[in-house]
């Protein structure tokens, strides 16, 4: 770790907050449409589930430009790297102040999308460079909780911008913060790239062998179906609250606003969970996500019964992060050292795939049985994402009993990745 980039402490802390800013905008600029849905498609006169599936769209070019763009940017400067995928980030929330129609709406989202979870892998990687050892750990949650607490300020104040001015006003918001927070991170940042371990080179060959890991394979199938379990729903939050609810455009803002409260809960008990429990918790968290889930058909049309049912899914979303991403960084560092960042990638990925598929079939589901449907089908998902926790459960538990890894065995994984 080196920190000699950084002049003072409080440069330091500056830093590593921009990087949890970062990671908000990203998160801003991703979700924000959850809460407009209904006014893009009117302002563009299409379909409300056309535009639903932008959601999709956008999860769907993150998932495949992340693990992309790691692999191809590995050996280039990684300050640079930062630099030119924040300018691209930027111009295409500028441009979507410009769309006028769907093609060049979905266009000017696609460009941001392919930029975002490399980004956010990226400042998972400078968080080492930026602050001591004791904090790393620390910091690593706030920037992935960063992304995350965006849906609890981001997508209630971009309901209300779009209320009050039009959508577009809420893409003008989310424009500003990026450039904003580019401004600001660009000069607190280290130069130079990141340090790899044990000397190994990041070569093509060695970053993909991470992806013949069982467990590594086990964890980004579980997390895109998890996901998806939640996004068949969420995607259609806005209209629910108000179609099936019954709420007024407040009353909706205000639900919206306590569900990204309860994402923020959800972020903590990740925490909690996987420093308590681990992954032998997350069969049985995902089994009761599956319950809540399907209890929405029946408590939705009850109101506060349904709104509480709402919340408490909020509180699920996100407990499994903190253990994958523990996972897939242990993972890397005991087997495939020159991997990291390309393991810190994973979740984004596979966690930006399962909102595409949760998208796309929220869609399916409100053109064939309505808005209640979402959440039955959102139970069916968690159930196979529990099935796959087990599973992953026991992989690791058999992993685990073939010995506990010492640095002879890190040092020979790096050897051997660079044969």
């Amino acid at each position: 770790m080196s920190t000699g980039n950084l002049a003072s402490p409080r440069r330091t802390a500056f830093a590593a907050a921009l990087l949890v800013a970062l990671a908000f905008a990203l998160g801003f600029a991703e979700f924000v449409l959850i809460g407009i849905t209904p006014a893009v498609a009117e302002g563009l006169g299409e379909p409300l589930t056309l535009v639903g599936d932008l959601v999709g769209y956008y999860a769907l070019a993150c998932a495949v430009a992340t693990p992309v763009v790691a692999l191809a940017t590995a050996r280039a400067d990684r300050f640079k790297v930062m630099a030119a995928l924040l300018a691209v980030f930027c111009v295409g929330n500028l441009l979507t102040l410009f769309a006028d129609d769907y093609a060049l709406l979905l266009v000017s989202r696609m460009l941001p999308a392919a930029t975002s979870g490399t980004l956010l892998a990226l400042a998972l990687t400078y968080v080492p460079d930026i602050v001591a050892k004791e904090r790393v750990a620390a910091v690593l949650g706030l920037v992935l909780a960063g992304f995350s607490v965006s849906s609890v300020v981001g997508v209630p104040i971009g309901t209300a911008l779009a209320d009050m001015l039009g959508w577009k006003a809420a893409y003008a918001c989310v424009f500003a913060l990026g450039l904003a927070v580019s401004a600001a991170l660009l000069p607190a940042l280290p130069r130079g790239s990141s340090a790899h371990a044990a000397g190994a080179a990041p070569t093509l060959r060695s970053q993909l062998r991470l992806l013949g890991d069982a467990r590594v394979l086990g964890a980004a199938a579980m997390i895109l179906v998890g996901a998806a379990s939640t996004y068949v729903f969420y995607t259609y939050l806005a209209p629910v609250l108000a179609d099936v609810v019954g709420l007024d455009a407040p009353g909706a803002s205000l639900v919206l606003l306590l569900f990204g409260a309860a994402c923020v809960g959800s972020n903590l008990l990740s925490g909690w969970v996987a420093g308590r429990f681990g992954l032998r918790a997350l069969p049985v968290v995902f089994a009761v996500h599956a319950a809540l889930l399907a209890l929405l058909a029946a408590s939705l049309p009850a109101g506060v019964v349904g709104i509480a049912n709402i919340l408490a899914v909020g509180l699920l979303m996100y407990v499994m992060n903190s253990t994958v991403q523990m996972l897939f960084q242990d993972v890397a560092r005991a087997d495939y050292p020159s991997a990291l960042t390309f393991s810190a990638s994973l979740h984004p990925m596979a966690f930006n795939a399962g909102i595409a598929l949760g998208s796309f079939a929220g869609g399916l589901v409100v053109n064939a049985g309505g808005l209640l449907a979402t959440g039955p089908t959102g139970a069916v998902l968690a159930l196979a994402a529990a099935a796959l926790a087990l599973m992953l459960v026991r992989m690791t538990a058999h992993r685990n009993a073939e010995g506990p890894v010492d640095a002879s065995r890190v040092s020979e994984a790096a050897a051997n990745e660079l044969e």
